[in-house]
């Protein structure tokens, strides 16, 4: 066989990483005596041509010794297989497949910068472990992005599904529709499109013309990562609707609720130009993405919308998913749903569907016959909080990195949902056996035994929506997903058998060796955390990125809930706050819209304070939806003053006060 070689002249990357730290944890590991010998030079062979794109990878983090890159396709490993044997003269990747040797190069380059003597024999348990992120709510530019895919891919994540439309932007460019980045990729200022997000005052947004996305596709080609991409369909389509409006149902909306903004966000079911745009939207998308599957959405469809056109009488959700499953057919494309899309079983059984409700919601999926990933929320939804003090949505809960690990795919029938989710609305009770080929509690894993039973669940996936991220910045993505997404690594590559969370704790460097919390803004030398900032990656808890809690207690004053009112506010709105006995304080937060997500409240207002109960002084002016103001003497009212007209939304909120 004939052997490509590559000498490589390059700085290195080096890293103090004991084989005891590896994350994910390898199936099936065998130590040796001493270490590789690191010669002045690097020097990696590989056996074929389609390797040389890794050898180069490699290249880039070796400075001494030789490695060995060989495919070989009857290797009696599984799918993304690899076999990585270290000796005193050299290492040697041998990969079932292309992603396989990828998977090896990641394991060796977490035993620099001294390799031990050393064989690994390892295969992921699952083919599908992904991660998702919404690049619609808050814009995500193409080289943040591709930042975002290699770092995953370094944790063995081998799929990116890509969030690409939704209500709040269009992102991706479609030549025969160029409205729809045009209009649809812009909010605020001058757009039909209100900010919802922050930035109230001016013109934001922005898209991926084709050629980015063929650039993105082709980096993360090279790490073995394959992209899905998604346009949220039928609902969900509030941009796409004021780039082309003739799209939506044909009646006269009531729009006193929204102060005049259209909020209908659906494609009309029964405008048959509707299925003849789609289908050259669609044809443009898989053009892009050599991905076999095309996803399109499917989720929280207002159905209400098209109950007020006759025309549309009879139609259902499930007559406009087939007639677009067929036109993803037509392009040489699978459909990709989520969960509601295939509720009622009346959609092809080779759609790809994504149960993000609950548990629940995937088992019925799986039971009906669908291939399903596994991505609740209350377990895999990363823009929930990390803990009740810190930003992030909560309708799912609090998701901690030890609640990610938690998840036991390969018991997915014995886990007791905590139904947090106020949009887990339907109560599916089903319950089935979908892992019965998969490895059974403490028996030894072997190749034959870790892949999951056919027509049923193919992988887990942690959705990342990015509405908090408007708030924080793009570095709060790398906040929201680190340490968590090692979590699902994990899960989805090591059986149960071989993981436990103390010893990924330590392996990761939260704890130390006595089990004690470490100090994570100075991770260990060796632990997973220190490759982590060695990335440059601002994971929860590193010294980039730190989040604390207010300085002092800190209290709700009644009402203990948020104040919603059923329309948008308009100026002059206000909210008022009196108390029985004057209030003595430091500080007082007000703010409006929804906790920890700027949308529903005053996009410009003021704070006025009453120290006698009936004479108010203006003391603050909203900014970002809210205020802190500092008293200066016992207050007797505080009152919130709406100064804009409208917010893009059908309802308002008031959160309650915070007094310290």
């Amino acid at each position: 066989m004939k052997r490509l070689s590559f000498l490589l002249f390059v700085c290195a990357v080096a890293w103090n990483v004991s084989a005891q730290n590896l994350v994910p944890q390898p199936v099936s590991i065998s130590r040796g005596e001493g270490t590789m010998m690191l010669d002045t030079y690097p020097r990696i062979e590989s056996s074929s041509v389609e390797l040389a794109p890794l050898a180069r990878y490699l290249g880039d983090f070796l400075t001494g010794g030789r490695v060995d890159l060989t495919l070989d396709p009857v290797l009696e490993l599984p799918v993304e297989g690899y076999r990585l044997k270290v000796t005193r003269e050299g290492a040697h990747i041998t990969g079932k497949d292309y992603n396989g040797v990828w998977n090896g190069i990641q394991t060796f380059l977490q035993l620099l910068p001294a390799p031990p003597v050393i064989t690994i024999e390892d295969w992921p348990l699952m083919p599908y472990r992904g991660v998702m992120l919404d690049v619609a709510r808050t814009f995500v530019p193409k080289e943040q992005v591709m930042r975002i895919i290699d770092n995953l891919a370094r944790q063995k994540i081998n799929k990116f599904h890509w969030h690409l439309t939704d209500n709040e932007g269009w992102r991706i460019e479609i030549k025969s529709y160029p409205l729809l980045t045009q209009v649809g990729a812009f909010r605020g200022g001058d757009s039909p499109i209100w900010a919802i997000y922050g930035e109230w005052d001016k013109k934001y947004g922005g898209f991926y013309t084709q050629d980015d996305i063929r650039q993105v596709v082709d980096f993360a080609a090279v790490r073995g990562v394959e992209i899905i991409p998604e346009i949220d369909l039928p609902g969900h389509s509030r941009a796409a609707a004021l780039s082309y409006p003739e799209i939506l149902c044909s009646y006269t909306p009531n729009l006193s609720a929204s102060a005049g903004y259209d909020t209908r966000d659906v494609w009309c079911i029964s405008r048959e130009e509707n299925y003849q745009m789609l289908d050259i939207i669609i044809g443009e998308i898989a053009s892009l993405f050599p991905s076999p599957y095309i996803h399109i959405g499917g989720d929280e469809v207002n159905t209400h919308q098209w109950a007020k056109d006759p025309n549309c009488e009879g139609l259902t959700q499930a007559y406009f998913t087939n007639r677009l499953v067929a036109i993803a057919e037509k392009h040489g494309k699978t459909a990709a749903v989520w969960n509601e899309a295939a509720a009622s079983g009346q959609i092809p059984k080779s759609t790809l569907v994504f149960g993000w409700e609950n548990v629940t919601a995937a088992r019925k999926a799986a039971a009906n016959g669908y291939p399903t990933v596994i991505c609740p929320g209350e377990y895999f939804y990363f823009d929930m909080r990390q803990s009740d003090s810190e930003p992030g949505h909560n309708w799912a809960g609090v998701v901690t990195t030890e609640k990610v690990y938690s998840f036991d795919p390969e018991r997915i029938n014995n886990i007791k949902e905590n139904r947090t989710s106020s949009a887990a609305e339907e109560i599916y009770g089903v319950e089935a056996t979908f892992f019965s080929e998969l490895l059974l509690e403490n028996e030894t894993p072997s190749p034959a035994s870790s892949a999951p039973a056919s027509h049923s669940f193919v992988g887990i996936e942690a959705p990342l929506f990015t509405s908090v991220v408007m708030e924080h910045g793009l570095d709060f993505i790398d906040y929201q997903l680190f340490p968590r997404v090692c979590a699902l690594a994990e899960i989805g590559w090591t059986p149960a058998s071989r993981r436990s969370w103390a010893d990924f704790e330590r392996r990761m460097g939260l704890v130390d060796d006595a089990g004690k919390p470490a100090d994570t803004t100075h991770p260990a030398s060796g632990t997973h955390l220190a490759r982590l900032a060695e990335m440059g990656i601002k994971y929860r808890g590193s010294k980039e990125l730190m989040r604390r809690e207010p300085e002092g207690k800190l209290l709700d004053v009644t009402p203990t809930t948020s104040i919603t009112s059923q329309r948008a506010p308009i100026e002059g709105d206000w909210y008022l706050w009196t108390f029985e006995q004057p209030l003595i304080c430091r500080e007082i937060d007000v703010k409006t819209g929804r906790d920890h997500l700027q949308r529903t409240g005053f996009p410009k207002g003021r704070v006025e304070i009453s120290y006698d109960g009936k004479n108010f002084t203006k003391i603050a002016e909203l900014n970002d939806l809210k205020a802190t103001v500092r008293p200066e003497k016992p207050v007797r009212a505080i009152r919130v003053v709406c100064e804009s007209h409208g917010n893009g939304e059908s309802s308002t909120q008031v959160q309650p006060l915070r007094v310290r």
